[in-house]
Parts: structure tokens; C-alpha cells; sequence
């Protein structure tokens, strides 16, 4: 995308990705390729990824551009109308892979204001719900996850123990790396 020359901006231009994130995800994908180093290998995987829209004042947002787009009224945002302090967010779950697609999962965050999901929000509304029930049915797969700290990142926590105990395997996609997740910009 950088390359067409479309830029990530709230109010300057910032580029897709930079010369040291392009060799993180190089040694990345190659240590991946070590892991999984055939076609078989990598239809078991299934992305995951979680999704925060909503509607109302949302506050700032992306925009993605040309140069000299800047100022295109379609890319406007109207400011203004009837004050709400409440931002109202809808949050979903899914899951692809090679012949699979997940039911898209919503589910809440009662505990803070920015969507942001939870460890006890990630077992009970997406584990223990959905991926058990693909574990007990003895479906042969491996989660892919980004590294949202409610995927339980940390070392020994509610989220680490339940995958722990249901045998769950999964592994985390590369930091800051949407383009190595078919999910991500779905």
C-alpha cells in the first residue's frame, strides 16, 4: 500500500510499515516456516481475531488515502451534532482456516470503557464456549492468536491455565504484523 503511495493518518502521514518491522516479520515467517514447512501443515491453523466498531462519537479514526487526498470531502468526518459522552461499541470474535470459517462470536466488556478484551471476557465468552466445543469434538487445529494481552501473554494467568488444561494448542502471530493474518483486515 505505501509503495501506491496511501498513507495511515489521523492528522499526518504515517507509512505502512517500517524497514525494521519488514525484517521482524522476515525472521519471523521464516522461523514459522521451520515450524510448519508444508501446505499440510498450515490447514490446521485457524486466525483469530477480534473486531471493535460502533456507532455514535467515536472520537478519532484512521483514514487511509492517496497523497493529495487530504482534504477529499468523502474522507471528511462531520464534527459536531448531539453531544453523548457514552461511545457505543459492538465487539466480535472469529475464527478462519482452511475450510473453516467460525460463527462471528459478540460479546461485552462490561469492565472498562475502551473495548479493550479482557482475560475473564476471552474464556468465558470465545474458550469456553466456542473453542472448547472444537476441542471436544477432537477437531485437529491450532489457534493462531495475535498478542492481546487478554489472549493471556503473561506468564501464569487465567486464560494460560485454561488452554493449559484443555490442551489447547496455539501459537501468537507476529508483533504488529497484520499482513502475515489472513483475519486481520477482514
Amino acid at each position: 500500500m505505501h509503495t501506491l503511495d496511501y498513507h495511515k493518518c489521523i492528522a499526518c502521514r504515517k507509512g505502512w510499515i517500517s524497514k525494521s518491522l519488514v525484517k521482524e516479520c522476515m525472521e519471523y515467517a521464516r522461523r514459522m516456516l521451520e515450524q510448519y514447512p508444508t501446505k499440510e501443515y498450515w490447514r490446521r491453523v485457524r486466525f483469530s481475531d477480534e473486531v471493535h466498531f460502533g456507532h455514535g462519537p467515536q472520537g478519532r479514526l484512521l483514514i487511509i488515502r492517496k497523497k493529495g487526498q487530504r482534504y477529499c470531502q468523502n474522507c471528511i468526518q462531520e464534527v459536531g451534532g448531539p453531544a453523548k459522552t457514552e461511545k457505543n461499541k459492538v465487539h466480535a470474535w472469529a475464527a478462519i482456516g482452511y475450510d473453516f470459517k467460525s460463527n462471528l462470536v459478540f460479546y461485552d466488556v462490561p469492565s472498562n470503557t475502551n473495548g479493550k478484551m479482557t482475560l475473564q471476557v476471552y474464556k468465558d465468552s470465545i474458550l469456553e464456549p466456542v473453542v472448547k466445543e472444537w476441542l471436544q469434538k477432537k477437531q485437529d487445529f491450532v489457534l493462531e492468536e495475535d498478542r492481546d494481552s487478554g489472549h493471556g501473554t503473561g506468564k501464569q494467568n487465567i486464560v494460560q491455565i485454561w488452554k493449559k488444561e484443555n490442551g489447547l494448542e496455539h501459537y501468537w502471530n507476529c508483533p504488529r504484523s497484520p499482513d502475515l493474518s489472513p483475519i486481520e483486515n477482514i
